[in-house]
């Protein structure tokens, strides 16, 4: 029987750092384990840290849309024939910067809080008001930051005509979806920040931790998948000429958000969470 690891307190954000050769070595049980301390943390903030980390998640997160437009622009506009699909695809290798910013720089995203507090929560380390405010406050926080960027990118001549061309096509697209549609890639765009959010905690080593985050983020991103945050940084800015109102931005943020939440706690946290039970319970 393997012994359990002692429980550790990561007040700076950062697990202890694993040899090399120990990078595949954690298992779900002690996974599940540091992702308790490390949410316990965030739940102990006060209301104005989380609103202040998530408005610059939202910032940061923002740089990386717009980098990932300018190639989308340009594509779009040299070889029109890729269509929205394949240019994404290109347009992805950039996008991750994002995640970079916000995963490096310590600040956060909403969809960071679907795995670790709520492993705090079910360990009756913290209640579930307390999670709540942590959703409804990154979420809000995410979304100011992302629309104060937008912002600066509306104003006239800040960026050229090829971003805007992508901005504008990203949002048409995304605009458009029908709500179960909309609802599925939200829930699958969810999935994929639960599993890096999981992949995150278990990874000490940098160079991995940056191919994990590279991963996800062009996952992310090149398949179109429609997140909160991310997504709706773009949509800010793009939607203003496609037709469309701020309710229909607002209905979008509604549908993405419930998807988000249902895809990462539904579909990854709980089945983790029971993997890691398990081996807990077979280690007795």
């Amino acid at each position: 029987m393997r012994p359990a690891l002692p429980r550790q307190s990561y007040a700076s954000g950062r697990a202890p750092r694993a040899p090399a050769d120990d990078i595949l070595e954690q298992q779900p049980e002690q996974i599940a384990e540091r992702a308790a301390d490390v949410g316990a943390e965030r739940l102990e903030r006060t209301w104005f840290d989380i609103f202040v980390t998530g408005v610059i998640g939202g910032v940061e997160v923002s740089l990386g849309g717009l980098a990932a437009m300018n190639v989308l622009g340009a594509l779009l506009k040299a070889a029109p024939g890729l269509g929205l699909d394949g240019a994404l695809a290109a347009a992805g290798m950039v996008f991750p910067a994002g995640f970079l910013f916000v995963i490096l720089g310590r600040s956060e995203l909403f969809t960071e809080n679907f795995l670790i507090p709520v492993v705090a929560v079910l360990t009756r380390e913290r209640n579930v008001r307390s999670l709540l405010m942590l959703w409804a406050l990154s979420l809000v926080g995410n979304l100011l930051g992302a629309a104060l960027l937008a912002l600066l990118l509306l104003v006239p001549h800040a960026i050229g005509d090829q971003i805007r061309l992508g901005y504008g096509a990203y949002s048409s697209y995304k605009l458009a979806l029908p709500g179960p549609a909309l609802f599925a890639s939200a829930c699958l765009a969810g999935i994929v920040m639960t599993v890096l959010t999981w992949l995150v905690i278990a990874v000490s080593n940098p160079v991995a931790k940056v191919l994990v985050i590279f991963a996800a983020g062009y996952t992310l991103f090149a398949t179109n998948l429609s997140h909160v945050v991310v997504s709706g940084a773009i949509i800010f800015v793009g939607y203003h000429n496609t037709g469309h109102t701020i309710l229909d931005v607002g209905r979008w943020i509604g549908i993405a958000t419930a998807g988000n939440v249902a895809g990462g706690v539904g579909f990854v946290t709980f089945f983790r969470l029971a993997q890691a039970w398990e081996k807990n319970r077979q280690a007795v």
